[in-house]
C-alpha cells in the first residue's frame, strides 16, 4: 500500500558567531557553559582546549561555542544531547574548481569566502562558504559534487524536540494524539483506509532545521510525521506561530485508498494564484529560466492547507539540474528558499 506523497524537506546549514563562521566578529564576554556541554565536545574531541561560551541559542537548551582541536578552530553548537553542528577553520581559500563550478550555475556572480569543513548533526563531513550575490549573504555547500545555497547563513539540526521553544513543544504536543474526527471526515477514502490510520498520532515530531536569520530572528523548519504515514514541514517563529505549513491537505486528493487516483498530485492552485506567482518569477532575475510555464515545474507547484494556515510550494527545475524549492505564507510572501545542483 502506497501512502502519501512525501514532501520532507532536507535542509542543510550552519551557524556561528565567530572564527570559523565571522572570523570578523567582536569578541564577547565568555559565556558558562554547563558541564554536560563540555563532556559532549570532549567525548567527540577528546584533545579539545579553549572551550569558550560564545551565546545561549535556546536558553537552557543549547549553546553556541568555540574551542580549538589539532591547531585548529572550531565553532559549534550543542544541544541537550548531542552536538548539533561543527565547523572548523580549513586554512585555505575556496579552490578554484569550486568557484569555477559555482559561477557555471544559475546562482552565478556573487563572491565566495570563509571556506570552512562542515560536521553537520552526524551526516558526512562536506565544506562550505558564505556567498554574497545582489547585497545579499548565502551558505553554500559543497556535497558529493554538488551544490546548495540558502538563503540564511547560519543554522543546526537537532532530533530532540526538547532542543525547540516551549511554544513549539506545545504546538507539536497538542496534537500528539489521535483525531478521529479528522479522519472520519475524508471521505474520499474507504472505510478500510479511514481505519488503517484513525488511531495514529495526528503528529509525531521528526526533527527540527533552525535558521538564525540576518535580523536576528530564528525559524524553525519541523518535520512531523503526519497520522502514522508520511513526514511533511511547518515553518514556525520562535513565539510559535506557523509560517507556512507543507501539503498536509494532499491526503484528500487520494481516490478511495492509499493508491493514488486520477485526480492525486495534480496542482490545485486557481488560475488568480497561477497568474500571480508566474508573473512574480518571471520579474525576478534570480528564478530566469524557472518559470511556471514549463510543463514539469507547474505540476511541482502546491497550494497547502493545515487547519488554519495556508502556503504555497513550488518545487522548479530549468532543465540543467538545478532546482529552486520555494514556499510562500498565505499572503504569497516568499518565507524560505533553497537552490541545489545534482
Amino acid at each position: 500500500m502506497r501512502f502519501f506523497l512525501l514532501f520532507a524537506i532536507v535542509l542543510l546549514a550552519i551557524h556561528g558567531c565567530k572564527s570559523p563562521e565571522n572570523p570578523g566578529t567582536t569578541p564577547q564576554p565568555s559565556l558558562e557553559l554547563p558541564q554536560s556541554v563540555k563532556d559532549l565536545i570532549y567525548k567527540s574531541y577528546p584533545l579539545a582546549t579553549n572551550l569558550k561560551g560564545l551565546s545561549e541559542v535556546e536558553k537552557g537548551r543549547v549553546y553556541e561555542l568555540s574551542f580549538e582541536n589539532n591547531n585548529a578552530g572550531y565553532n559549534a553548537i550543542v544541544g541537550t544531547s548531542s552536538i548539533l553542528r561543527v565547523a572548523a577553520t580549513v586554512g585555505e581559500a575556496v579552490p578554484d574548481a569550486l568557484v569555477a563550478k559555482v559561477q557555471s550555475l544559475a546562482i552565478r556572480g556573487g563572491k565566495l569566502s570563509n571556506y570552512r569543513k562542515l560536521v553537520y548533526l552526524n551526516e558526512q563531513d562536506s565544506y562550505g562558504a558564505d556567498y554574497e550575490l545582489n547585497g545579499l549573504k548565502y551558505l553554500v555547500r559543497f556535497v558529493n559534487g554538488g551544490v546548495t545555497l540558502t538563503n540564511y547563513e547560519r543554522g543546526y539540526a537537532t532530533r530532540e524536540i526538547h532542543d525547540l521553544p516551549d511554544a513549539i513543544q506545545q504546538y507539536i504536543t497538542a496534537r500528539n494524539k489521535p483525531n478521529p474526527v479528522f479522519v472520519n471526515s475524508l471521505t474520499n477514502l474507504n472505510d478500510l483506509s479511514r481505519q488503517y490510520i484513525i488511531n495514529n498520532n495526528e503528529l509525531v515530531f521528526s526533527d527540527c532545521t533552525t535558521s538564525l536569520m540576518p535580523d536576528g530572528s530564528k525559524q524553525y523548519m519541523v518535520s512531523v510525521k503526519f497520522l502514522g504515514a508520511t513526514n511533511l514541514p511547518i515553518l514556525f517563529k520562535e513565539d510559535g506561530q506557523v509560517v507556512w505549513v507543507g501539503a498536509f491537505n494532499r491526503i484528500r486528493q487520494f481516490n478511495q485508498d492509499f493508491n493514488g487516483g486520477p485526480g492525486f498530485g495534480l496542482p490545485n492552485l486557481t488560475s488568480k494564484e497561477i497568474t500571480y506567482f508566474r508573473d512574480l518569477l518571471a520579474a525576478s532575475s534570480q528564478f530566469m529560466g524557472f518559470n511556471l510555464d514549463n510543463f514539469v515545474n507547474f505540476n511541482g507547484s502546491f497550494r497547502n492547507e493545515y487547519e488554519d494556515n495556508r502556503g504555497y510550494t513550488f518545487d522548479l527545475s530549468n532543465g540543467k539540474n538545478e532546482r529552486w524549492y520555494l514556499c510562500f505564507n498565505g499572503d504569497k510572501e516568499l518565507v524560505y528558499s533553497t537552490y541545489s545542483y545534482y
